[in-house]
């Protein structure tokens, strides 16, 4: 009899507490029988040790640990990077520091033969990071002009030249830390800030000319579009809801999809995402979305879109 496939799955420790987190309920539910499932929360990753805390489900959606472990196995399926997670109680001093170990962590274990296929893998996790788009030409791939600089001069040139621009962590997510910057004090709250926080310029942000419009996510899986949805009048860092909110599914019946289709997909065939999304506001794409990416959309308490089953067939199909 043939056995099962170790699969390592990397997520928010909050699944292992008892949160609903559906999207990677679901993951864990599809997988569990077909493999050999151990659970990894992000917050059990020991660096110095080059090893990672491992949970099993059991009865009812629990988990319990099954222990250390080093990480190897046939597949890991890296479903969350843990950025919310204070980086000192891992002993860096800075975040982009705490990013790397990680990345590092699942690299090296693919690079060294001790798992075989990393999903998503670690390229594509780095061009999930916001400065990717630095290194596009915005014009050719659909996305948001966007700059990393060095020094603050830079940054001063672009806000006289755009008039209000974004600023935006490298990593990050759900808007946390994104600063509107319409004037010179805005420039210098936020030059403040930064160093308030012992975080760099040039390491740590990246910089957009502001864009308006509707926001639109498709969700991807193995190259394929699965789903979309389209939020009007959104929530931002720096507004709350206009009267004119709401959320609708994002389909071919609707105006753009086709165009925004194809650049979507283009950009995730660059690069190289397995499983997340990729957001647009109004025509721009503005940012690429991998492990962590939620496939449901909820208006208040009705589904709007729900992309879990052709990811968790996806995953079910690598594994068997």
């Amino acid at each position: 009899m043939k056995s099962k496939k170790r699969v390592l799955l990397t997520v928010n420790p909050g699944l292992i507490e008892g949160k609903r987190f559906q999207t990677v309920r679901s993951m864990v539910t599809g997988l569990h029988e077909k493999c050999d499932l151990l659970v990894l929360p992000i917050s059990e990753y020991d660096f110095n040790k080059k090893r990672v805390g491992a949970y099993k489900r059991v009865a009812n959606g629990k988990f319990e640990k099954h222990g250390w472990i080093r990480p190897e196995a046939d597949i890991w399926i890296v479903y969350t990077d843990g950025y919310w997670i204070d980086c000192n109680d891992f002993g860096f001093k800075h975040r982009r520091d705490f990013l790397k170990a990680q990345i590092d962590l699942h690299e090296t274990a693919f690079e060294k033969g001790k798992v075989k296929e990393l999903i998503n893998t670690a390229e594509a996790e780095r061009n999930c990071l916001k400065s990717w788009f630095a290194e596009l030409d915005a014009k050719e791939w659909g996305v948001i002009p966007t700059f990393n600089f060095s020094n603050w001069k830079d940054v001063h040139e672009l806000l006289t030249l755009e008039k209000t621009i974004v600023a935006k962590p490298n990593w990050g997510g759900a808007g946390d830390g994104v600063r509107k910057i319409q004037n010179d004090i805005d420039l210098e709250d936020f030059r403040a800030f930064i160093k308030d926080n012992n975080e760099s310029l040039a390491s740590d942000y990246c910089f957009q000319k502001l864009v308006t419009g509707a926001e639109k996510r498709l969700w991807y899986v193995n190259g394929e579009c699965v789903g979309a949805r389209i939020i009007n009048g959104r929530k931002t860092p720096w507004s709350e809801y206009s009267k004119d909110y709401r959320i609708v599914e994002y389909n071919h019946r609707s105006k753009n999809f086709r165009n925004d289709l194809d650049k979507a997909n283009a950009l995730c065939k660059k690069s190289g995402l397995t499983i997340g999304s990729i957001d647009f506001i109004g025509n721009y794409i503005n940012e690429i979305n991998g492990a962590g990416t939620t496939f449901t959309q909820y208006d208040l308490n009705s589904l709007v879109v729900d992309a879990r089953k052709p990811l968790v067939d996806f995953l079910i199909s690598v594994v068997i």
